[in-house]
């Protein structure tokens, strides 16, 4: 929990807004008594972002993954500091589909502070943590979704519909019913195939068919061709747990070239 107070402590010392999210921020109120977390995630304020990074840099913080390398959302980066270990730097979150800076808006204006490692972080209120939780397990593919479940036994039902009530607000619908397995109510929305490929083990060429349906305008659609196009060395390198070697690169690569194959033969 250090590693919360240390951030924390950043973000103060530089005058920054940001949100402990996840992971021990949220704790029993949201999570089962036995959870452990291994990294330290925090949501930053997107006018403050830059000098966010600019900090961790100056600290000591090493970039893993960039906002575009970290994940198909692009909505992170994972940095890493010899004593505080790993962290994931959120510019937004994904199934939160307002804008980034009216999201954030949203959940600081209910902010609490709760002690972590000693020190007064900020983080969501409880209601919030619990509409995270089920917006976060949507963008898992395991059939059974262990955070989902916990919370559908331990939360009444006066509770629930505060969680619902929030999800409408943050316009979260979709992830949330991703998450309880009735996203079909949904089939006719655009990012429809966006949730059933994050939610559900689905063929590749299927994941990059349902990116690129749901990618606004020219540039976003471009952008995920050259995803598909382009090997992502840092998750390849993360996944292998070193530098990925020419061969594997170019393996990855020619993978990806036959997703692509399927997607247009699809389409024919």
């Amino acid at each position: 929990m250090l590693s919360h107070a240390h951030l924390q402590h950043l973000a103060n010392t530089h005058g920054i807004d940001i949100l402990h999210i996840k992971g021990y921020a949220f704790g029993t109120d949201t999570y089962p008594v036995d959870r452990q977390s291994t990294d330290v995630d925090v949501l930053v304020r997107p006018d403050h972002l830059g000098a966010f990074i600019t900090a961790l840099k100056d600290a000591g913080w090493k970039v893993i993954t960039t906002f575009e390398s970290g994940s198909d959302f692009h909505h992170a980066m994972t940095v890493y500091h010899p004593t505080w270990g790993l962290s994931d730097v959120h510019r937004y979150f994904p199934g939160l589909d307002a804008s980034p800076e009216h999201v954030f808006d949203e959940l600081w204006a209910h902010r609490r502070i709760k002690k972590l490692g000693g020190y007064e972080c900020t983080t969501v209120s409880v209601v919030d943590a619990r509409a995270l939780v089920y917006v976060h397990a949507a963008r898992s593919t395991s059939s059974v979704k262990p955070d989902v479940v916990h919370l559908d036994d331990v939360l009444s039902e006066a509770q629930m519909q505060l969680v619902q009530r929030r999800v409408q607000e943050l316009n979260a619908e979709l992830a949330f019913a991703a998450a309880r397995g009735s996203l079909d109510d949904f089939s006719t929305h655009r990012d429809y195939l966006l949730w059933k490929s994050s939610s559900e083990q689905v063929p590749e060429y299927i994941r990059w068919k349902a990116r690129l349906r749901s990618a606004r305008g020219l540039r976003a659609k471009a952008s995920t061709l050259r995803d598909i196009f382009f090997v992502n060395t840092d998750h390849l390198a993360m996944s292998l747990g070193r530098e990925p070697t020419r061969q594997e690169v170019r393996e990855k690569f020619f993978s990806r070239f036959s997703a692509l194959t399927r997607i247009r033969g699809k389409k024919n």
